[in-house]
């Protein structure tokens, strides 16, 4: 008996280690104000000081968090949308319509529409590379 005790408790320590190893992050108390970082192929990420990060695609769709506390979420929503809205940014919103069709706007009134299959059917006041993240939206949303 005395020889199972030790195989015992080495087998409950293996069992507790292999929990603390599958356990999801978890935010730690704080937070402190979100701090929004753009990177070069327009996503974006969010992180707060309590280990709590927000992921974003390139249109400002959150794709993804971890370790995040009520509210934080919320935050670096508003944030992300803020920071795509500033001069510059690019922030864009895709309208899809009834009858199949969309327009994609940017926040600097560029305006690109699609018809019901998903071609794109004309621009107003945009660049080429407002035009290609367009399309792209409108290919990622199909």
């Amino acid at each position: 008996m005395t020889r199972a005790l030790p195989l015992l408790a080495a087998a409950a320590v293996l069992a507790l280690s292999a929990c603390a190893q599958q356990e999801p992050l978890k935010a730690q108390p704080g937070g402190g104000a979100p701090q929004v970082n753009r990177h070069a192929n327009g996503s974006y990420t969010v992180r707060y000081d309590n280990g709590c990060i927000v992921t974003y695609n390139q249109d400002g769709r959150r794709s993804g968090s971890q370790a995040c506390r009520p509210g934080q979420v919320e935050r670096a929503d508003s944030a992300v949308q803020a920071a795509a809205g500033a001069p510059g940014a690019g922030g864009l919103t895709v309208n899809r319509h009834r009858n199949g069709s969309a327009t994609v706007t940017f926040n600097d009134g560029c305006t690109v529409t699609y018809n019901d299959r998903g071609r794109r059917s004309g621009s107003r006041g945009c660049t080429a590379r407002q035009v290609e993240r367009a399309d792209r939206a409108i290919q990622n949303r199909g």
